[in-house]
């Protein structure tokens, strides 16, 4: 009974800083930005940049996170990342010019990195055998947090004016350091075995970094980066540039944040049930064609279907790829494989809002960029139909979704 009681508070305090550095340090920004653009008086590209400085302050540490985590504890290199993300919020809420938002936007993007991957690890460690659940339940803080976003920052600035994006980073700052407080009090480290750790201690990370299966899972995870960190940032304002208000983008941010909890722990049981494989190849179809809906059908309908599919199915698809870069490794170095998938995913991030900025800006605006995301999806899509399944040999080609589930 204690165990399932600890289980259920690291479930809780992960759902919370989730919300904290993912939806609220990363996701969010395309919430708040229609707002911030006009406060600051910058262009969509100067925007993009933005979003690129948080990307290239996750990529620059999420490296030396894992290597913090082990040399200094996964619980204090957590508290480290949330503190960081809680004083960029503070920053922004008070930058009155474009040049000082990057210094904490980068913050944003180095506390993520010192967060999410150390926290995962640390789950993942204390409750193996609840491996995909508690990935799925921790990585739904990130539809909590954008259901709140949607709700709350249009409110915000329509009770607020000119300032109520200052007053949502203010908010922001807030229940992260609530997120510290919890995570002083609750979260402990997992102390390793003795023999689990001579043998984490015999693998080499190159034997890891080579393993064809993981590298296949991190193209799949730096696409899906390079796409989601665009159409995070980007859909509030391209649906209100399209005519919707800004009431009705604010609404469907909402029922994004709805449905995007449920997604994770859906899928990943599903997964569990008929595999990795089979599900991944099911979530990249769907986020395909959810993509291309806006690109042909700019209107309240087409931005309805898409965000009604995009949230059933992206939070599922991170849990799928998280836990898949872990299937094809031994338990002690499932950190190191998950840190390694995630810098491609990083890289994806660090890439994406430049591109789509310049497509915005230079090329057929956000029609464009929507394309070129559904265009890379597609990519992602071919990636998953060669996957492995994890329990499979590996001079076995990949099986039918139907024959994965017999050989389960």
């Amino acid at each position: 009974m204690e165990s399932k009681k600890t289980m259920w508070i690291y479930a809780i305090v992960g759902m919370l800083t989730t919300t904290v550095v993912l939806a609220f340090g990363r996701l969010s920004y395309g919430v708040i930005l229609p707002f911030m653009k006009e406060g600051l008086q910058i262009t969509y590209k100067q925007a993009g940049y933005l979003g690129t400085t948080t990307s290239l302050g996750y990529l620059s540490t999420v490296i030396f996170a894992g290597i913090l985590a082990a040399r200094w504890g996964g619980r204090r290199t957590i508290i480290l990342g949330i503190s960081f993300v809680s004083t960029g919020f503070i920053g922004l809420a008070f930058s009155p010019y474009y040049w000082l938002a990057f210094i904490f936007m980068l913050f944003l993007g180095i506390g993520t990195a010192f967060t999410y991957t150390p926290f995962i690890s640390l789950l993942v460690a204390r409750f193996p055998q609840k491996k995909g659940l508690m990935i799925g339940l921790a990585t739904s803080g990130a539809g909590i947090g954008i259901l709140f976003a949607g709700m709350i920052v249009p409110l915000l600035s329509h009770l607020y004016g000119d300032i109520g994006w200052r007053l949502a980073w203010g908010f922001y700052a807030v229940i992260g350091l609530v997120a510290v407080l919890l995570t002083t009090l609750f979260i402990r480290d997992v102390q390793a075995e003795p023999n689990q750790e001579k043998v984490a201690i015999k693998k080499q990370p190159r034997e890891i970094y080579r393993n064809p299966d993981v590298i296949r899972v991190g193209l799949i995870y730096g696409i899906v980066g390079v796409t989601y960190i665009i159409q995070v940032i980007f859909v509030m304002s391209f649906m209100i540039e399209s005519g919707l208000s800004t009431k009705a983008a604010g609404h469907l941010m909402a029922v994004n944040g709805i449905l995007s909890i449920f997604s994770g722990f859906i899928w990943g049981g599903i997964s569990d049930r008929l595999g990795r494989r089979f599900s991944l190849v099911t979530t990249t179809s769907i986020t395909v064609i959810a993509m291309l809906l806006p690109v042909l059908w700019p209107t309240v309908i087409g931005f309805s279907l898409h965000i009604v599919l995009m949230s059933c199915t992206i939070t599922g698809l991170f849990t799928l790829i998280q836990a898949s870069s872990m299937d094809y490794v031994k338990p002690p170095d499932m950190p190191v494989a998950f840190g390694y998938v995630t810098f491609y995913f990083a890289v994806g991030q660090f890439i994406g809002p430049a591109i789509a900025g310049w497509l915005i800006d230079g090329l057929g605006g956000f029609e464009a960029a929507f394309l070129f995301c559904s265009i890379c999806l597609s990519l992602a899509f071919l990636l998953t139909i060669r996957m492995r399944n994890a329990n499979a040999p590996k001079s076995q080609e990949p099986s039918l979704p139907v024959r994965a589930v017999n050989e389960n």
